[in-house]
């Protein structure tokens, strides 16, 4: 059951922005903790009714969180004075990794070597190459005379050179 003087502290507590505690502590001492309940026993003795006793005591706990906005400061930037670059007279190309001259060993296609037409300056006839796929399988290979040509398709996983002397990218 709520009481008058309830229903004017919370109507003080909604209207009010931030109450003091002082405030809030007349309001809950104001306000009675529970309101007695009459005992009936108007019925003849030998009637088994049951009495009415009074509730228990409940005590309402309000909580209120005060919220304080603080602002932070808006950082001042400052230009700063850039330089204009200056023209170079030469410029030098930057080697792609790929097509940079590969001697013997094994090359992945696309991480270490460039897919395209290779070229050899070996001059003896122990020269062996292949492109192999992921599985292993040789999709091209050659042994014999060095000196020759290359294609690596960009289908292909891994290349094998070996003894051919030094192999240089001629294109796509």
């Amino acid at each position: 059951m709520i009481t008058a003087s309830l229903l004017i502290l919370i109507a003080i507590l909604v209207t009010a922005c931030a109450p003091s505690n002082k405030a809030i502590q007349t309001a809950i001492a104001l306000t009675p903790s529970s309101t007695a309940y009459p005992t009936h026993t108007a019925y003849p003795s030998h009637t088994p009714y049951p009495t009415y006793t009074i509730p228990p005591t409940y005590t309402a706990v309000i909580k209120i969180k005060i919220v304080t906005k603080t602002s932070t400061p808006t950082p001042i930037y400052t230009p700063t004075e850039t330089l204009i670059p200056t023209e170079t007279s030469t410029i030098t190309p930057t080697k792609d990794p790929l097509t940079t001259e590969k001697n013997s060993g094994f090359y992945l296609v696309g991480v270490k070597i460039a897919p395209g037409l290779w070229k050899s300056n070996g001059t003896g006839n122990r020269c062996y190459w292949a492109v192999t796929t992921k599985t292993g399988d040789i999709i091209k290979n050659h042994y014999g005379m060095g000196g020759g040509t290359a294609y690596i398709p960009a289908t292909g996983f891994q290349v094998e050179f070996n003894d051919c002397g030094t192999w240089t990218y001629l294109g796509p």
